[in-house]
């Protein structure tokens, strides 16, 4: 996965969510860093990314304790999106969202936008 600030990092595509939205399948990769790792990544760029939303897109970091149902599936709850750390900080490095996980929908949950401090 490429990085903001020219780095790689290799993350191992675990599994994929499909559900519906305005009547269409879709889907959103998960990752790992390692197979032993218990959390799941899920970078999104949604159709609100750069308006309403961080433009570079949005994370989900998915924890089996909290995240599973008792049936063991996962549940994707997209209240928890959260915008990567370069949102607030140029100083940080984050990784790009691939371009398989932008949605053609907008997904009006989660965090919003946020001006990084020198353009206030």
């Amino acid at each position: 996965m490429a990085y903001s600030k020219g780095n790689e990092q290799d993350l191992i595509r675990w599994g994929e969510f499909r559900f519906k939205i305005a009547g269409k399948e879709r889907v959103l990769q998960a990752y790992k860093s390692n197979p032993q790792e218990e959390t799941l990544f899920v970078p999104f760029r949604d159709v609100t990314s750069g308006k309403e939303t961080y433009g570079a897109g949005r994370y989900l970091d998915l924890e089996q304790d909290r995240d599973r149902t008792q049936e063991g599936k996962w549940v994707l709850d997209f209240n928890r999106a959260y915008n990567p750390w370069c949102a607030y900080s140029e100083a940080y490095t984050c990784p790009f969202v691939p371009v398989e996980n932008w949605l053609e929908v907008p997904i009006p949950a989660g965090e919003k936008g946020y001006p990084l401090a020198e353009e206030h």
